[in-house]
């Protein structure tokens, strides 16, 4: 009697120790959403001043229509982007063509004192700052969970509970430039 109840506790003990993984798990994976949902919040913000910045800018670059072009090329591959890296991808589009914009501006004198550009530009490099920050937090958390998943034992309750490795949000070094 002594050795089933002994062994009925270590059933239960091993049960309680694989749903507390399991809790760890779904809580570490949340984690990575939320922080997923706070870099699309942030790159939706940056993305929302784009057209104002591109209106600011028109009148100053008659010239430059390429330039404008390939922020809005930019911004609409985005748009259409889905999984993590897919967004990595056309963000780091948006910001190639986003610092070629600055580096056009840089040109412009008028442009340069214009108010409204100098406010735009910093709060599209402030927002870029927040990005670049989130995406840390966010691809640290994604090493961790996958990390843990791919050990013994979080490997085995991540099987069970149908717990899949997640993408993090960074551009293919073979990424067009």
């Amino acid at each position: 009697m002594l050795l089933v109840l002994l062994l009925l506790l270590i059933i239960l003990g091993l049960i309680a120790y694989a749903v507390g993984i399991r809790n760890d798990l779904v809580q570490a994976r949340n984690t990575i959403d939320k922080l997923f949902a706070g870099i699309e919040m942030l790159l939706k913000q940056r993305h929302d001043e784009l057209p104002k910045l591109l209106q600011t800018c028109s009148p100053y670059f008659k010239h430059e229509g390429k330039t404008l072009q390939s922020v809005v090329e930019a911004r609409n591959a985005y748009t259409r982007a889905t999984s993590p890296g897919e967004k990595a991808q056309a963000d780091l589009r948006v910001g190639g063509a986003v610092g070629s914009l600055f580096a056009a501006a840089a040109k412009s004198p008028d442009l340069k004192n214009n108010a409204n550009f100098v406010q735009l530009q910093a709060r599209i490099t402030q927002l870029a700052e927040k990005f670049t920050a989130e995406r840390d937090r966010y691809n640290a958390s994604v090493n961790s969970f996958n990390t843990r998943i791919a050990q013994v034992p979080h490997g085995f309750v991540a099987r069970l509970a149908k717990l899949r490795p997640r993408e993090p949000f960074q551009a293919s070094e073979t990424s067009d430039k």
